[in-house]
């Protein structure tokens, strides 16, 4: 009889232990430390198909700083692609810890890197944290169902360039060209009708500018545009950035390097110029 007790005991006890679930187990903590390299060679180059099918559960959700969750495997995978057709990335994701419970984990880590934008190789600093939660799939592998994620940086720092942004920094090119090809009329469209012009305390209002560029007293020989920040809200826009300049006005050299800042404001769905404030760089 105490045989059978001892073997009936050693039944339940083996089932209760199966039945347990494994906490930290060693070999899952590492599984999900191995996720983050892999992410980061999917990632990196622009894989759409391998970032979501390999990370996310179908109905995982994504949430992204400044912007709505993204909910299921297909919106992720638009959201992503979306990214990739504008930016390529330099990053590395480590996993700083991983709790394990059964089938369930969370892990959370840090992201650092760059976001180049593709239009004109604008770069974009990455310093995030993310949190993640995981559960086990069939196969044995995990696979994320929520991805959080948010910066380090300060705001202006970390938002993403997107098309109105984009599309501010392609006028400042195109100011640059009119300049270069005294084209009056490309630059009458480009500054509003109460544009001013601050440099370095000299004003200069927009009948200025463009009477000076007819008459031939102001000519530009070369005009770039570099480090180009936007920044839009709502009907208003924000440009900074270094505006390197070779001319002159009325046969003075007016050659230099200016540190500007643009305020554009956008009418009737066209963005404008309003005023400019741009001393020289030091």
């Amino acid at each position: 009889m105490k045989i059978r007790y001892a073997v009936i005991l050693s039944v339940v006890l083996l089932l209760v232990a199966a039945c347990a679930q494994k906490v930290n187990d060693p070999a899952d903590v590492q599984a999900i430390k191995d996720m983050q390299p892999a992410w980061d060679k999917a990632w990196n180059p622009g894989n759409t198909e391998a970032v979501t099918s390999g990370f996310y559960t179908a109905d995982a959700m994504r949430m992204e700083p400044n912007k709505p969750a993204i909910v299921g495997k297909d919106a992720i995978r638009a959201a992503v692609q979306n990214t990739f057709d504008q930016y390529s990335s330099e990053g590395r994701t480590v996993a700083a810890d991983v709790r394990v419970s059964g089938d369930l984990a969370v892990a959370w880590g840090t992201t650092e890197g760059r976001v180049i934008l593709k239009a004109d190789g604008h770069s974009i600093p990455i310093k995030d944290k993310w949190v993640n939660a995981l559960q086990r799939q069939p196969d044995g592998s995990w696979k994320t169902f929520w991805d959080i994620g948010n910066s380090d940086l300060p705001v202006a720092d970390s938002l993403p360039v997107g098309v109105e942004e984009q599309a501010l920094m392609q006028i400042e090119r195109d100011w640059a060209a009119a300049g270069v090809n005294s084209d009056w009329a490309a630059l009458d469209k480009i500054l509003a009708a109460e544009y001013v012009n601050n440099s370095d305390g000299t004003i200069r209002p927009k009948k200025q500018i463009l009477a000076e560029m007819k008459s031939g007293a102001s000519k530009t020989t070369s005009a770039t545009t570099n480090e180009m920040r936007a920044l839009v809200l709502g009907e208003t826009g924000i440009v900074q950035g270094l505006w390197a300049e070779k001319g002159t006005r009325n046969g003075k050299d007016m050659s230099a390097t200016y540190r500007f800042t643009d305020i554009f404001v956008k009418r009737d769905g066209r963005w404008q110029v309003a005023t400019s404030y741009s001393p020289k760089a030091q």
